[in-house]
């Protein structure tokens, strides 16, 4: 009950604080609609016992015009607003939930199944909050009218409030099937994910060449129908079950609606009651039952609006929790001794192993480091936490003696830079694919002029139509589209737009290259790095598994299995015969 009042007044706050004016014309109009209902029967009773009886029958007509008045002001009104106001919430809803995913500073949420398919659930569900203005005027609206009949009723005669505990029943009988509806759509939450991620994959061009090739239509199509089995049936059988109860309590309601009828017509014929007060009955149990079953259906409506509303307080505190809002200090301008990992211990939500383990790390200010080691050896998840994507699960990250924890994630996150094997390709302008590296840059051609030469995208962004003003991807109407080698040297370009961040992180960067370019690329690198160390003592990381390039570094990092097994220079670790030397052996006579 207390989960369902705060997502209530959650509902309240969020319509109110998106839309106050429109938001509020709705609920008075839609709630004066619903009174007046009942009080044009409360007058045209009045009317009828008057010129019955020959009584003042005169405000009766008063009643219903005022009744009728103020239902074609409230219709207007409410129509007015409703379509505007539903697309206010929604964009204001959208820009929350924006908001919310992207402002948590880590990744981990990212990667853990159950807070994956808590967010599908929250965006499948989340457009239907856009209507929550109007499911919650409608709500308190039929509210309002079922209380003004339940008086009326009463009033006529005490008997008659069994037709509202037999609506009472009806309307607690869809809420709980509305419950029970989101319940089932948690449940399949994962089947409607691997849905959606089907159909991206399946419209995808990037997939439709392995998918033609490889003749996957007929195992997408067998698996689209097995999901659609897993996650509609669950559903289907919900819903039907539903309509045989709300059908169950209907037959139920209509039986005491007419002896209801029967009752109040021998009570006429006693003389306990007068033709004003069947006239009255006679129209306002129909409207009981229609109430009753607006109440029904409002009440299904708002139990999957809380649901959708409790799913988002707890998206809310998910993100508040995960802040990382300890951190208050703000990220240094300069380094002046390094970056240093002690007994550095990180595994992945869900995953019951390690994906490094007890790394003890100096990164001197001002160095060039190479990682280096095989597939799995920890060297992407090491440049992570250098970034603080993750918080390591044991050992602490320093920076100038500093634990990264104290520092303001979102300042640290501004002194860093980063480019990645699996980058973004971003189908903007050439120019906002760069820019995006850095925001208060991106209109200053010459910055973006020098990204483009550091990563070696000069050539591309020559080649292109309209140069930096081009639009890039062939989904847009005259986009062009790249090359990976070309999209990769745009992501190079970004990652260079801070000139001198205090990290730059570059994890296979440059995969998509051959070893010459790649050469020609670090040279630049170091280049950078020279500058960058000159200026304020920044940390260029390089993460490769080509050894000819890593061999200018001021310092190699070899990784094995999560674990780091050899630091040194290039021909310290060559002289010492271990790993290095080894792989470096290999390496080389396949170039050979």
């Amino acid at each position: 009950m207390r989960e369902i009042l705060g997502s209530t007044l959650t509902l309240i706050r969020l319509t109110l604080r998106a839309v106050p004016l429109l938001a509020t014309i709705e609920f008075v109009s839609v709630m004066g609609m619903a009174v007046a209902a009942p009080l044009l029967a409360y007058g045209l009773g009045l009317t009828a016992n008057g010129l019955a009886t020959g009584g003042a029958w005169r405000a009766g007509l008063i009643w219903l015009g005022g009744g009728l008045g103020a239902t074609l002001v409230a219709r207007i009104a409410s129509s007015a607003v409703q379509a505007t106001m539903e697309d206010q919430l929604e964009g204001h809803l959208d820009r929350e939930l924006l908001d919310l995913t992207s402002g948590i500073p880590g990744i981990a949420h990212h990667e853990r199944p159950d807070i994956a398919d808590r967010l599908a659930h929250i965006r499948e569900e989340s457009r239907e909050l856009k209507y929550g203005a109007t499911a919650l005027g409608s709500f308190l609206s039929v509210l309002a009218g079922s209380a003004t009949i339940m008086v009326l009723l009463v009033t006529i005669h005490p008997v008659l409030l069994t037709l509202v505990i037999l609506a009472g029943v009806r309307i607690w009988v869809a809420g709980r099937t509305g419950r029970n509806l989101q319940r089932i759509q948690r449940a399949t939450a994962a089947h409607h994910r691997k849905i959606q991620l089907l159909t991206d994959l399946a419209g995808s061009p990037r997939h439709g060449l392995e998918i033609r090739a490889y003749g996957l239509r007929s195992v997408l199509l067998d698996e689209f129908e097995r999901l659609h089995r897993n996650r509609d049936v669950p559903r289907w059988t919900a819903f039907r079950r539903d309509v045989w109860r709300d059908l169950l309590m209907t037959m139920v309601f209509t039986t005491g609606y007419g002896c209801a009828i029967a009752f109040v017509l021998w009570q006429t014929r006693l003389g306990n009651l007068n033709a004003g007060d069947v006239a009255m009955v006679v129209l306002l149990i129909p409207q009981l039952d229609r109430t009753a079953s607006g109440l029904a259906t409002s009440t299904r409506q708002m139990a999957r609006m809380l649901d959708t509303v409790a799913n988002l307080r707890w998206l809310r505190r998910y993100a508040e929790e995960h802040s990382w809002s300890s951190g208050r200090t703000p990220a240094p301008t300069h380094l002046r001794d390094g970056i240093r990992l002690r007994n550095v211990s990180f595994g992945y939500p869900g995953s019951t192993g390690q994906a490094v383990t007890d790394l003890d790390l100096f990164l001197p200010a001002g160095s060039t480091v190479a990682i280096i080691g095989d597939n799995g050896a920890g060297k992407s998840t090491l440049a992570k936490l250098l970034l603080r994507l993750y918080d390591p699960t044991g050992g602490t990250v320093e920076v100038d003696g500093i634990d990264l924890h104290q520092l303001d994630p979102r300042s640290w996150h501004e002194r860093t830079s980063a480019g990645f094997q699996d980058f973004v390709k971003y189908e903007f302008t050439a120019q906002e694919t760069i820019g995006i590296g850095d925001l208060a840059r991106m209109d200053d051609l010459e910055s973006l002029e020098a990204a483009a030469r550091r990563g070696g995208a000069t050539d591309v962004v020559a080649e292109l139509p309209a140069g930096l003003a081009t639009q890039l991807g062939r989904r847009f109407a005259g986009g062009v589209d790249l090359s990976g080698g070309q999209w990769q040297r745009l992501a190079l370009a970004r990652a260079f737009m801070r000139p001198h961040p205090l990290l730059l992180t570059l994890d296979e960067p440059t995969a998509a290259l051959d070893p010459e370019a790649e050469y020609a690329l670090f040279e630049r690198f170091a280049a950078a790095s020279s500058r960058t160390t000159r200026r304020n003592g920044g940390i260029t990381v390089l993460v490769s598994h080509r050894f000819s390039t890593v061999r200018m570094a001021d310092l190699i990092v070899v990784m094995e299995a999560g674990r780091i097994i050899e630091v040194g220079t290039h021909d310290q670790l060559l002289d010492s015969g271990g790993l290095y030397h080894e792989l470096f052996n290999l390496q080389a006579k396949a170039y050979m």
